[in-house]
This record gives structure tokens, sequence and C-alpha cells, in this order.
């Protein structure tokens, strides 16, 4: 009874225990000298600020969950790419990422980036993240600035090759931070939420509490 009771609540707790599931925060950084007029507009306002900042030393870090099943995986070689490739279907962005007057919201969903042979994924990496931190990435999402488009996108690519640009920019309106510095920290996800590891404690106290009447003859 015992057993079956513990397989049935097993059964009732949300299946996120799933060693492919990652979290990976990004961090893009800049100096005071990465802010600028982006040359695809060329727009000129008069100033460098972005999002109504003005230029200073600074970073901003994106929170993902990536769920690296069925990831397409090229090989150093493989279709002339100059380091592996590892492209992911399944990523969401876990918080609302600020800065300044521009915000991309939890849950917004990544731009599809052409890869290799022209695949397409969310997050491109050198790096399996089920294994190690990687050391270049692609990935893209767009968030909203007094009432405009903000862009943030971490790595340019070729047909072989992730680059190590970093940039974010008021979407065709003129200014943008632009810099070659950025880092990513892979961790497993958390297996349990904490209110599910509450609840198999208190059973498991619970299933010691009665092996302890058994034995004691005073609770018969």
């Amino acid at each position: 009874m015992k057993h079956l009771l513990s397989a049935l609540v097993l059964s009732t707790l949300p299946l996120s225990v799933n060693a492919a599931v990652i979290d990976l925060d990004i961090t893009g950084s800049w100096t005071a000298a990465d802010f600028g007029t982006n040359p695809v507009d060329g727009q000129v306002d008069g100033d460098d600020d972005v999002f109504g900042l003005s230029p200073y030393d600074g970073s901003v870090t994106v929170s993902l969950r990536v769920d690296t099943a069925g990831a397409i995986v090229y090989t150093t070689g493989e279709a002339g790419v100059t380091h592996d490739w590892y492209g992911y279907q399944t990523v969401e962005v876990l918080e609302d990422v600020m800065l300044g007057s521009a915000t991309w919201s939890a849950g917004v969903i990544p731009t599809f980036l052409d890869g290799p042979e022209g695949t397409q994924a969310y997050l491109w990496t050198d790096t399996d993240i089920t294994a190690g931190d990687p050391t270049r990435l692609s990935f893209r999402i767009f968030g909203e600035h007094d009432g405009g488009t903000a862009d943030m996108f971490f790595g340019s690519r070729t047909a072989t090759t992730i680059g190590d640009q970093f940039l974010v920019w008021e979407y065709y309106r003129g200014d943008e931070i632009r810099s070659a510095t950025y880092s990513a920290m892979a961790a497993p996800a958390v297996p349990l939420p904490a209110a599910a590891w509450g609840l198999l404690t208190g059973l498991a106290a619970l299933f010691g509490l009665r092996r302890r009447k058994g034995a004691n003859p005073a609770f018969a």
C-alpha cells in the first residue's frame, strides 16, 4: 500500500525533472564608446542616447530556458562549419528584460535564425549546453520602447561561423549599442519546484512515523 501511494503521489507531480532542460543566462556588455548610430538606417537624431540612456559602461542579462531535445547538430567540418553548431527549437525567455525605456517581456517568442545549410533554430550555440557554457551563440528577440520596436541580438552568423557581436537597437529609429562582448552560463533547470519537494519531504516523514508505530506495540 505504501509503495502504491508513493507512486500515485509522484505521478501527480509536474514532470519537470529533465536533464535536457537547461537554464542559460546570456550577458551582453558594452562601454560608452559602443553607443552610436545604426549603419542600417543611418538616421541621426543629434545624440547617442539609446532607450533614453546616455553612453555609459554597462551590461544586460537575458535568462532562457532551453529544452535540448531534438537539437540540430553540426560537428566541425560538416557542411563547412568552422566550429560545432547546436540548434535548439524550444526556447523560453524566463524573465522581463529592461534597459532604459525598453522592455523585452518574459515569454516573448525569439526569432528563427538561419544556420548551416539553411536549417533554422531559435538559439544556436557552439557547445552542447548540457555539457558546458557556450563561447559563441546566436539569439534574437524583439521588445518595445517609447512606442517603437527594440531589437536585442547576440551573435551575427555566416553559413559556417557564429560571431561575437552583441547589439541592442532602437529598431529603425537610429541609435544602438553595438559591442563584441557577451558571455553565457548554462545550468540544469531546477528539477522539482519547491512545493513538490516539500510534499515529498512530508510524505517521507509520514511513512517514517507509520513504521515507528508498527514497531511499537504501545500504539496498537
